[in-house]
Formats: structure tokens, sequence, C-alpha cells
């Protein structure tokens, strides 16, 4: 997994990911209904991996409230789009606006709520800990190695802290990796639940869903996927005999109509610690 170019794209999409990530949206919506249903008080200590440009913070920080949260991206990009939401929506508020240090284990105590920033990869960089919540919706796909991520979580939740997330299973984007030979090695959802059973982990809830969009063509889903950073996966050169390829067996195998679509196969798991 080239983490460069995975950030380079995602940074080049940072303006354009909000409207176009509407399958994103939707699975914000859902994770966030999830957790509604498990906090009935507001969480004192939350992490958010892979927070992008706010699509699910601003959700977590509307129905959850928690006292305080920390955001996570690889991307500077999406870190600054991070803060300029923050201080907009909570300017009213007191809050604390300070880069966390990652040397420490415990979160630093200001106002009545506080928000903090790291910029860096979630795979490779020291967890705080004591927290009651990590969360993160359609990242953990680029994960190198899930499990391991999952068991760095473990360490950095209290006893009974929630581990909830979204990732993505094995049909997603099928059109895309059939057509062009490209795509990500998606774990499936038992092979999750499995890892997390074995590291300790008691799972709440498990689902999985189908979710489609249609576009006019297969040259809009390129766009889509430029618009949404998700092209970063290889450096895949096209050339305009490619190109035609891809676009005529992408229409002869899919399309309905007019239209061709593109599929979505996100995976929702919500895991307490033992």
């Amino acid at each position: 997994m080239d983490k460069q170019r995975i950030r380079s794209r995602f940074s080049k999409a940072a303006e354009s990911y909000h409207s176009a990530a509407v399958v994103q949206g939707q699975i914000a919506e859902k994770m966030i209904n999830l957790l509604r249903n498990l906090f009935l008080i507001s969480p004192d200590r939350v992490l958010e991996i892979g927070c992008g440009t706010g699509l699910f913070s601003r959700l977590l920080l509307q129905y959850l409230s928690p006292k305080h949260t920390i955001f996570n991206d690889i991307c500077p990009e999406m870190i600054k789009s991070m803060k300029s939401i923050v201080l907009s929506q909570h300017s009213s508020r007191q809050t604390a606006l300070q880069q966390y240090d990652l040397r420490q284990q415990t979160m630093p105590q200001h106002g009545s709520q506080h928000y903090s920033f790291i910029c860096v990869d979630a795979e490779t960089c020291n967890l705080p800990g004591g927290l009651d919540l990590i969360t993160s919706c359609s990242t953990i796909q680029w994960f190198e190695d899930p499990s391991a991520f999952f068991t760095r979580c473990h360490t950095a939740l209290h006893a009974h802290g929630i581990l909830a997330f979204s990732t993505f299973g094995e049909e997603n984007m099928r059109e895309i990796s059939s057509t062009t030979g490209v795509g990500l090695t998606y774990h499936t959802q038992s092979a999750l639940v499995a890892e997390l059973l074995a590291l300790g982990y008691e799972i709440l809830s498990v689902e999985e869903e189908l979710l489609s969009l249609s576009f006019e063509s297969p040259l809009q889903v390129l766009s889509h996927l430029k618009e949404t950073g998700v092209t970063g996966i290889k450096n895949h050169r096209w050339t305009k005999s490619k190109l035609q390829a891809y676009c005529t067996e992408y229409i002869d195998r899919y399309a309905v109509g007019t239209r061709v679509p593109l599929t979505y196969h996100p995976i929702y798991i919500i895991a307490k610690k033992k």
C-alpha cells in the first residue's frame, strides 16, 4: 500500500470530497444511529480515525457531544478542513484547540469541550490511552494490517471501551476491479469478526449491505472516484485505447438501460473491549 500516493490523492480531493462522497455520507448516518443506541450519555474521550472533511465528525459532535474529541487524518488538507468546521460550528462555545502531544497518554483537560487534531498515519502513530470510543468511517480498508491496528485500539481503550467502524467488503467497486484489474484487497465480515474475537473484543453489532450509485457513463464513474480520492491504489496509466476498452467492457457487463452502476459494500462493526 503506497501511503504517500493515498495521501496525495485524498489531499487533491479535499475540496470535492464532501459533495461527491454520497455513499460515505449514508454510511456515516447509519454509523451514528448505531452509536446513539449505545451511548445514552456523552462519552468523555473519543478518537476518530480518518476524519476526512467531517462527514461523520459533524454527526459525532451533534449527537454524541463528546467532552474530548481527537480528530485524526493522514492528509493535512483534511485536518485543515476539520479545524475550520470546528471553529465555525463551535465558536460560541468554550473550546480549546491545540495540537495533541503524541507522547502523552492522557488528554489535557480544558473547558467544557476539547478538540485536538493528529495529522499522521493511524497505523503507525501512538494512540492516546483511556478512550471511551475509537471510531472510524470508510477508512480501515486502506490499512495494511487491520489486526495490528485493532490490537493497539484494544490497548488504548479503557475497560469496556467501544471500537466502532465501517469498512468495505469484497463486493466493493466490483465494476472497477473487474474492468481495470485495479482494486483493494478487502476483508470479509466474518474475517474481521474473527480477528476481533481473537483479540479479546465482544461483538455488539455487525451488519453489511450493498449500496449503488448510478452514472450516465463509465467516464463519470472515473470522475466520481477522482473526486472522492480513491484513485490512489496504484499508478494506473490511461491510454486512449485502454480508456475505450474500459468503457466498452463496463457498458457491456453492467449497463442498466442507458446508465451504469457503481457498487459499494459497507460493513459496520461495533465491538467492546472485555
